[in-house]
């Protein structure tokens, strides 16, 4: 329905689009299928109780299925894509048309098949190919969203439906024409934070120093844990959510001496149950084979905010308690006082010094010409292939916000922004090794033509590269990286390129972190 009411929206369609079916019931709607029963008999014969009629496993090899899915989910996606190609290929023949999309899977809020959460669509668009008269599936797409919402779900698949068809016609002859060529597609909702969500984790920073409370918790078997593998990996249940593992689950799958030098973090939910961080060896196994381990700088961003935040914050205890072993005042050994989150020293002298866990303040920031109609992006060499992103650098002692904004920015690319225009936006945690980030928007210097782009200068001992790009450009980049997911991670930026899954020039931050902020609302402002 929205895909029709888009064509129809433009001036001039009606000169090329024919029109559109929405078979809402496949059972119910055999006469809306261009009145063919055997179309309609063979659409009905597609579920996840029969066979689909494509039923090679062969065919179905490149199909990626999130690992999570049941199975029942998984066929449930597999007899969309029988019947989306059914359909397409059936109304393209029937009309006579150039070409035929067809659409089918699920928005939500509510699922039929058991353990699916979000909602998925499938795509298929049917064709002559150039210089053929047969009819065939020029290209088709399985998109899944992270969300169970039915009106964002479905824009979402609308606009996923509008990429394909550019992407069909664009492609020429070449284009993928069997099963084999369906791709994946995991996209991300923009959703707006909901602040009441913090509010379910009590960071209780009043009773760490409490000796009786804390063993209690110590000794509590529904004490739930962020378990984090060596300092770079946390424990995912999902791709939005971590593995909060109970302590009377975990505790025979791992050493003792684990569980005694655990981290207390605070209390979680309406139950304020506690939650404390559980350090792993980097050699450590998951505790069970539905959770998996993932990098924690690449994936995080793609949690729910809470569950974000507590990976992060795992995070920074234990770079903090690998780092810090020794007191910087006199040299002694430091121990972990207050649930880990302290440390004091062991010295034999009298004197006590204490040591608390701290974030240095960095700035990072999204610079543009006056009229804001392009943005300065740069490459850093630890970034994958065509990953441009605000730039960025730490505060320096004595120094302001503001001035850090300016000095970073000259400094690396040699653009100098006018001290007016730096605007707070936003900051995030960042414990890689011990960072807050401090987002900005700034302005270079206007001039008598205010969409000049000031000369670029980097240094080469920082930077790749770094370039203006237009408004549009980032825009299409930012569809791109909610298309890809882990965009931060080279090796999947690296294998989705090389096979063929995308020809674009930008990939910038994917959401979840502070530059792809900084970069949205830039995109929403004007």
């Amino acid at each position: 329905g929205l895909i029709s009411a888009s064509l129809m929206s433009v001036p001039g369609s009606s000169t090329v689009y024919f029109g559109g079916t929405v078979a809402y019931s496949t059972k119910r709607s055999g006469k809306l299928l261009c009145g063919d029963e055997d179309l309609h008999k063979r659409l009905l014969n597609v579920s996840p109780e029969n066979k689909p009629i494509d039923s090679n496993p062969e065919n179905w090899h490149n199909l990626h299925f999130d690992p999570m899915l049941s199975e029942e989910t998984q066929q449930y996606i597999q007899s969309k894509i029988q019947w989306t190609r059914e359909a397409a290929l059936a109304y393209c023949r029937h009309l006579d048309t150039d070409f035929a999309i067809a659409e089918g899977g699920a928005t939500g809020p509510t699922f039929r098949p058991e353990g699916m959460k979000a909602g998925f669509a499938v795509l298929a668009v049917a064709g002559h190919r150039k210089g053929s008269d047969e009819i065939e599936i020029l290209a088709q797409r399985v998109v899944y969203s992270d969300s169970a919402d039915r009106t964002d779900n479905m824009r979402l698949f609308a606009d996923s439906a509008a990429d394909l068809c550019i992407e069909v016609l664009n492609a020429g002859p070449e284009v993928s024409a069997d099963v084999n060529g369906i791709s994946t597609e995991y996209t991300q909702m923009d959703d707006e934070w909901d602040a009441t969500e913090t509010l379910l984790f009590d960071r209780s920073s009043g009773i760490r120093n409490n000796s009786e409370i804390m063993k209690d918790f110590y000794q509590r078997p529904d004490a739930m844990h962020v378990v984090v593998r060596g300092a770079t990996e946390v424990l995912f249940a999902t791709s939005k959510e971590l593995a909060l593992a109970p302590y009377k689950d975990i505790h025979g799958t791992y050493a003792t001496t684990f569980f005694d030098r655990r981290t207390f973090l605070g209390r979680l939910g309406p139950e304020q149950t506690p939650l404390f961080a559980l350090f792993l060896p980097e050699d450590a196994a998951t505790p069970d084979e539905k959770s998996y381990f993932a990098n924690t700088r690449t994936r995080a961003p793609m949690l729910t905010p809470l569950h974000n935040e507590l990976a992060l914050t795992a995070t920074a205890y234990i770079n903090w308690q690998k780092t810090h072993q020794y007191c910087n005042v006199c040299g002694s050994p430091l121990e972990l006082i207050y649930g880990g989150t302290c440390s004091k020293c062991t010295n034999k002298n009298g004197e006590t010094h204490f040591h608390w866990p701290r974030q240095d303040p960095s700035i990072i920031v999204l610079v543009t010409n006056p009229s804001s109609t392009h943005a300065l992006l740069a490459r850093s060499p630890r970034h994958p292939p065509y990953l441009y992103t605000a730039l960025a650098g730490f505060v320096e002692a004595g120094e302001n916000m503001e001035c850090a904004v300016a000095r970073e920015v000259y400094e690396e690319s040699g653009v100098a922004v006018d001290g007016n225009s730096v605007e707070y936006v936003g900051s995030q945690s960042w414990p890689f090794p011990r960072s807050c980030m401090i987002g900005f928007h700034a302005k270079t210097h206007s001039s008598r033509n205010v969409d000049e782009l000031a000369a670029i200068n980097i240094d080469p001992d920082e930077l790749v590269d770094a370039k203006w790009f237009e408004k549009e450009d980032v825009y299409q980049a930012t569809r791109d990286a909610d298309t890809m997911g882990a965009v931060m991670e080279r090796k999947l930026v690296e294998e989705r390129i090389a096979s063929g899954g995308w020809n674009g020039k930008l990939f910038v931050p994917s959401k979840g972190v502070l530059a792809r902020t900084l970069i949205d609302k830039w995109l929403e402002s004007n």
